[in-house]
């Protein structure tokens, strides 16, 4: 449990990488991986302004979303992972790869003295670079140092949310589903169908789910075709795609790529 005095100090912080991106660069003309940086962050920023308490830092492949105001509050845990599963959906659907992490510390942004450059750090940033690295999937963790808080206010409440699927618990680390609004709308469809496209629903939330989902099965199914099972890259899109199954169902999962494919 933190203390007081840290739960005043800190901040949320939401920690996206780009997988892949070094050879992105070597591959492609500074012009297109311009427009991709530009193309995510634009997705950052109509967060920002749809939440108002995060703020966006940017760094070759390396996304910082962070509270803007120091302190835990119910509210800052509850936004940082939502959004979190909506970014991470959005990368996806652009067909980029990624990882990321959720953490809850101390970290200091502001400018220097000549107020021409900005300097961030602090112990929640380093927390959260260290233990994305560790991983080797495609999705999003939340540390400890995040959810505890949440459940030292609301007993119980982390396993209750597990059984609705907002995440699958890993030893001490949640591992976050970002496509809960699959789960939804497959509900709605279930009673009353689609009258329209699906990129018409829910934009561009739903749509970002569905093509993110798409990108991630091509991807499985590219390395399946080698025979690839084993490699760092093919283990990765393979361990994804389990947990995916498994947290959405077949039933689900099956509809969501008739979806892509279909429409």
């Amino acid at each position: 449990m933190q203390s007081s005095n840290q739960l005043k100090r800190g901040r949320y912080i939401v920690y996206i990488d780009l997988l892949g991106f070094r050879e992105k660069v070597k591959e492609k003309g500074p012009e297109e991986i311009f427009g991709v940086i530009n193309d995510i962050l634009e997705d950052f920023n109509r967060w920002e302004n749809l939440n108002g308490a995060f703020k966006t830092i940017h760094f070759s492949d390396s996304f910082i979303f962070y509270q803007d105001r120091k302190g835990y509050g119910d509210w800052a845990f509850l936004d940082a992972y939502a959004i979190a599963s909506f970014l991470f959906s959005a990368i996806l659907a652009k067909g980029i790869a990624a990882r990321g992490t959720i953490t809850f510390g101390e970290f200091y942004v502001g400018l220097d003295r000549s107020k021409k450059h900005q300097i961030y750090f602090g112990s929640g940033l380093i927390e959260a670079y260290e233990t994305e690295k560790r991983e080797n999937w495609i999705g999003i963790t939340i540390q400890p140092s995040a959810w505890q808080p949440y459940e030292d206010h609301n007993e119980g409440i982390i396993e209750i949310m597990q059984s609705e699927k907002q995440w699958f618990i890993r030893d001490d680390v949640l591992l976050l589903n970002p496509f809960r609004r699959v789960m939804g709308w497959y509900e709605d469809f279930l009673i009353e169908g689609f009258p329209a496209s699906y990129k018409e629903w829910d934009v561009p939330e739903f749509p970002n789910n569905i093509q993110a989902l798409k990108f991630l099965n091509e991807e499985a199914e590219s390395y399946r075709e080698k025979r690839d099972f084993t490699g760092k890259n093919a283990t990765k899109y393979l361990t994804t795609i389990e947990f995916i199954k498994s947290i959405l169902g077949e039933d689900i999962y099956k509809w969501s790529l008739e979806l892509a494919n279909q429409h």
